[in-house]
């Protein structure tokens, strides 16, 4: 029994090591994948504001040669 028992706990003591590291290793990939999501969803806010942008311009624009070509008389 002693033998098992010092079996198990010397498998442990080498394993610990590369355990430790796979903890590290998920816990550096989850926070990178939220950074990522951050990201990408920053970009999304910004490119649907550009878009919102670009929208107000072009009406703008509509506008101003609407009153170009109809001039009130």
């Amino acid at each position: 029994m002693d033998f098992l028992l010092a079996f198990a706990l010397t498998g442990l003591v080498a394993s610990s090591g590369w355990i430790v590291w796979g903890l590290s290793r998920g816990w550096a990939r989850t926070r990178d994948r939220r950074h990522q999501v951050r990201l990408a969803r920053a970009r999304s806010a910004a490119e649907l504001r550009q878009a919102e942008v670009r929208k107000i311009e072009l009406d703008n624009e509509t506008y101003q040669d609407f009153v170009r070509r109809h001039p009130e008389s």
